[in-house]
């Protein structure tokens, strides 16, 4: 890191030098082009062994002078897994991973484990008149590989071609046909890009495998998120073309805007805009300016300029802060001088300048999913609090995948330090939360003063299926001081900044005040055929009114029961509500909290169970695992004296209650395992029910995980 004092005006810079490999994924271009098959035209290129697995071939001559890396070319040596080597010195023969072994001047239009399928050719030809030569090499009817048990591989024909341009140093990968083989549909790893001296100094091209060609886009440097993945099911159109395109002499280019997506007024700023510009040309540039403009609801304008940019080196530059006055929709650009390639000179990204809320994430489209798969952990992004604020909800994007489903995540906060600060309920992943931005109701919010805040979602375990329920969007290289993980539920380490993995798709809202609600209990019990609610709060700010709702236990749809009014005096109040008529089955309740401005939040869930049966039952604490406040429904078939009690394993008593005589029915008790410091691990409940005509007591008994 280096500060520097240039003439308009003190900017950080970050340097990143990528030596004499002049292609950069700004320059690349994914196009519908035409494939020509060579059919007997040029040379057929025979490998070392005779084979079409794992071989390469002796060195080939390209016809003309290629410029790669710094360095001249005249031959290459093709290797039967999807890649050219330049120069005559031949790579290993089972080389599946071109962009992390340790082989220089790499060319790889299709680099996996392949084959020969049916009749299959390599060749080389080279075509036109000097200086614009142009030289092709082909694979075809070539096949992924398969061994037992699979039959079949996933893709029966595969025609692809090498295209080297002479003079300009371009090249086009150009894909023919491609024939889906016997083999189930399933993700298949793919390289595709060009390397010069290590992974870094690269370009490639990422898609899912669900995604079609034609969106696949370039990146510099190794793969974050995805590889090339391939399936197939989705095969490329004939004639896609990936086309790198050689440096100009004076080109300048805008890769990366970081800022936020979303800002809070009078939190978010003085908000401090970085953009990372290159010299993707041959010349070095010098005072180069760089300007940002933000336009829209607000308006804004800072130039700073770069003494000097040598070809292949990056910065990154900070640009004076600004602090938005009006909320609505801003446009951020940020621009470099016009050059010989005019393309990559600008980039623009949508800010949306609200009330409340921060985000990195913009409007731009998902990219892929993030979690720790079996295990547990913490996805955090960290924001910087200007002034006094509590942090409200946790708004996450929920990644499209049915795995997510049936998972139990929650909101997380926490300091620098780890320390956990606040959380929401747990909360089990439904079907409809697929896809979009699930909102978080943080218990108790911490206040925050003039400092940072790391905000998230906490992933619990699933040992049998992992599950990856966070969404983020392409961002390489990623910012600095943003993005951060912390393995484990119980916090108490610092967490750890992770750049690689994309941007995290998480919001926090913020408020002047604590949610509008303090819900400090709601529980319910039954009688005969009529539930019977209670809740009570410890303080009531700005708030409107309540909505009871009731689903039936399976349904994904939760029915309005109706509406009761807060009393809204800000002293600690008591509230009941009835609902009459059910029949039998597990009956669940919730409390959404709507405040005057609109926003709103949702209580614990209460479980009653009207089962008709005239016995004594304790059912599962909901939700368990459990972190935060949990509850336990027990049901009375008859009149009883009761008392319930939580213990250790090793049998010590850590909450008492004595619930004296009740009347047949069904209850709940709410258990709060944050308030009563429980430490992760297993903990043992009982239920002790005295039947008031015989005397005869029985104890029922569960247990209970914590988790943090």
């Amino acid at each position: 890191m280096k500060r520097l004092l240039l003439c308009l005006s003190t900017i950080l810079l970050f340097h990143f030098s990528y030596g004499q490999f002049n292609y950069f994924a700004a320059n690349g271009i994914n196009t519908a082009g035409t494939y020509t098959d060579l059919g007997t035209n040029g040379s057929a290129i025979t490998t070392l062994l005779g084979s079409y697995d794992d071989d390469n071939s002796a060195p080939q001559n390209i016809g003309f002078n290629f410029l790669f890396n710094g360095t001249t070319f005249t031959q290459f040596v093709l290797n039967t897994n999807g890649s050219i080597k330049l120069g005559a010195v031949a790579p290993p023969a089972n080389m599946y991973d071109a962009l992390n072994s340790t082989e220089a001047n790499l060319i790889y239009p299709l680099n996996l484990d392949l084959e020969g399928g049916n009749n299959p050719e390599y060749r080389v030809y080279t075509t036109g008149t000097a200086p614009n030569r142009v030289c092709t090499i082909q694979y075809k009817h070539v096949s992924d590989y398969y061994q037992a048990p699979a039959t079949a591989p996933q893709f029966a024909d595969m025609n692809f071609q090498i295209k080297l341009f002479e003079t300009t140093n371009n090249i086009e990968f150009v894909y023919g046909s491609f024939v889906a083989g016997g083999a189930a549909a399933a993700l298949k790893l793919s390289e595709v890009g060009l390397k010069g001296n290590t992974a870094a100094n690269s370009v490639n091209v990422t898609k899912s495998s669900a995604d079609t060609w034609s969106s696949a886009v370039f990146i510099d440097g190794t793969y974050t998120l995805t590889a090339h993945n391939i399936r197939n099911t989705v095969l490329p159109p004939v004639g896609t073309t990936y086309r790198f395109v050689n440096s100009l002499p004076v080109d300048a280019g805008v890769s990366n805007l970081y800022t936020l997506g979303k800002i809070p007024l009078g939190y978010g700023a003085p908000h401090v805009v970085r953009a990372l510009i290159r010299n993707i040309g041959s010349n070095i540039l010098s005072n180069l300016p760089v300007t940002l403009t933000v336009s829209g609801a607000n308006s804004f304008t800072n130039t700073q300029t770069i003494a000097s940019l040598a070809p292949g080196e990056s910065v990154v530059v900070s640009f004076s802060a600004y602090t938005p006055g009006a909320t609505g929709t801003n446009t951020v650009v940020v621009n470099v001088a016009p050059d010989d390639n005019n393309a990559n000179n600008s980039v623009v990204s949508s800010q949306d300048v609200t009330a409340s809320t921060y985000s990195f994430a913009d409007n731009s489209s998902v990219a892929g999913s993030v979690g720790y798969n079996n295990g547990a952990g913490l996805i955090l992004n960290k924001y910087t609090v200007a002034g006094n604020a509590y942090v409200t909800y946790v708004n996450v994007f929920i990644s499209n995948a049915a795995s997510n489903t049936g998972n139990t995540v929650y909101g997380i906060i926490t300091n620098g330090a780890g320390t956990i600060l606040g959380q929401s309920a747990n909360y089990l992943i439904t079907a409809a939360d697929l896809g979009k931005y699930k909102s978080f109701s943080i218990l108790t919010p911490p206040a925050i003063n003039n400092s940072d805040v790391y905000v998230g979602l906490a992933q619990t375990t699933n040992a049998t299926t992992g599950y990856f329920p966070l969404s983020t969007q392409t961002e390489s290289p990623g910012r600095s001081g943003a993005y951060y993980i912390l393995p484990g539920l119980t916090g108490g380490v610092a967490p750890s900044e992770n750049s690689t993995l994309g941007r995290f798709m998480i919001e926090a809202v913020v408020s002047a005040s604590p949610l509008p609600i303090g819900l400090t209990s709601f529980t319910g019990k039954l009688q005969n055929n009529t539930a019977f609610l209670n809740w009570i709060t410890g303080y009531e700010i700005n708030s409107d009114k309540f909505v009871v709702e009731r689903s039936l236990a399976g349904s994904a749809t939760w029915e309005n029961r109706g509406t009761v009014a807060v009393i809204g005096n800000g002293a600690v109040n008591s509230y009941t509500f009835t609902d009459a008529g059910l029949t039998t089955g597990r009956w669940l309740y919730r409390l959404k909290i709507i405040d005057m401005d609109g926003r709103f939040s949702y209580s614990q869930v209460v479980v009653l169970q009207l089962s008709g049966k005239l016995a004594f039952a304790l059912s599962q604490n909901y939700p368990n695992p459990v972190a935060g406040i949990t509850m336990i429904q027990y049901e009375l078939g008859k009149d009883a004296n009761v008392s319930f009690e939580l213990m250790s394993f090793d049998g010590k008593r850590l909450m008492v209650q004595q619930k004296g005589k009740q009347v047949k029915g069904a209850y709940n008790i709410q258990v709060d395992a944050q308030s009563l410091m429980l430490a992760p691990g297993k903990y043992i409940y009982r239920l002790s029910v005295e039947d008031a005509l015989t005397g005869e007591v029985i104890q029922l008994t569960k247990n209970m995980q914590v988790i943090r």
